[in-house]
């Protein structure tokens, strides 16, 4: 599927910087060889305005890096992915973005995401290759029923460009954090489709990573502490996209094309991430040492159906 680029001014939210040449902190001979295609997705995203620092209270932070790349011979930008070690506490065997929790010595989220890639793949701390782009608005975890507040985790992502993909030749995973290192095409958390080589050397079809009917991209809608929320998954070389890691690449990729996404992005009465992150900083204070329920932790279903959640934590640990 061809996706029609829009100009680069015309980012989906209408925010622009005032800037001549945005990728002019990038040097030149560092962008000779991208096609169009992914030049226009560089400066939409360069163009994008970094958000105003906010207070999230007792809320857990986190920050991932979206590192962006063309392939050699390629001619759209990549993404740099990885699936969670199995023996994680947390969403073991899970696609994730490299990153992790905010400690309170790091200077920005910035820092936080780029500390995370070296200590989880060895993606270099400082390196000429790696060229900041622009920080993405917070999402946030979503947590099925009887899950306890204080689980919920505000992620902030930070968008690099690496002009040099040879240095992802040297990324070592961290065996503890980290089972694979894989890359995605962006274009394919907007269109939810794959084409020519990017569509070969996928999981199998109803295998276990991927046992669904759909080829590349699966949604479901689902009930959880925060509302309804549509969970998107989407068909790769090893894990599947989903969860809170493709609720970013959607949205990059939006602002990257500057157009809305050819599937139906959120469930009937989807509540956005500022007014969800916004009720859990201003109820955490409430909840913070009071218990919940001691019942199952599942998904609830828009029909009223319960689904056993696949969370391993049981409701109520931090």
């Amino acid at each position: 599927m061809t996706v029609q680029l829009a100009p680069e001014s015309s980012i989906p939210n209408g925010h622009h910087k005032s800037s001549s040449d945005v990728l002019q902190h990038i040097p030149s001979k560092s962008l000779a060889d991208l096609s169009e295609e992914s030049l226009t997705c560089l400066k939409n995203l360069a163009n994008y305005p970094t958000p105003p620092t906010t207070d999230f209270g007792l809320v857990k932070q986190a920050a991932v890096l979206v590192a962006l790349f063309q392939k050699e011979g390629d001619d759209k930008l990549h993404v740099l992915l990885t699936t969670r070690a199995k023996t994680m506490r947390r969403h073991p065997s899970q696609t994730a973005l490299p990153g992790g929790k905010v400690d309170p010595e790091d200077p920005d989220v910035i820092h936080t995401a780029r500390r995370e890639a070296f200590e989880e793949v060895g993606l270099p701390l400082d390196h000429p290759s790696i060229h900041h782009l622009t920080i993405l608005e917070p999402v946030m975890t979503i947590l099925p029923l009887n899950s306890h507040m204080k689980n919920h985790i505000v992620v902030t992502p930070v968008v690099c460009f690496i002009s040099s993909p040879s240095i992802l030749n040297d990324l070592i995973p961290n065996p503890d954090e980290v089972d694979a290192i894989f890359t995605h095409p962006l274009k394919g958390c907007l269109t939810g489709i794959l084409d020519g080589t990017d569509s070969e050397g996928l999981v199998e079809v109803g295998g276990a990573w991927w046992p669904h009917e759909e080829e590349y991209h699966s949604t479901n809608d689902r009930i959880g502490t925060t509302g309804e929320y549509r969970m998107h998954r989407f068909r790769t070389t090893h894990s599947p996209i989903k969860g809170l890691t493709s609720d970013v690449l959607i949205h990059t990729s939006t602002i990257a094309y500057a157009q809305p996404t050819t599937y139906s992005r959120y469930a009937l009465n989807q509540s956005p991430f500022p007014i969800l992150i916004s009720n859990v900083v201003r109820d955490l204070p409430f909840h913070i040492d009071k218990s919940v329920n001691s019942g199952p932790v599942e998904w609830g279903g828009t029909e009223g159906e319960r689904f056993k959640s696949s969370e391993t934590w049981a409701a109520g640990n931090a």
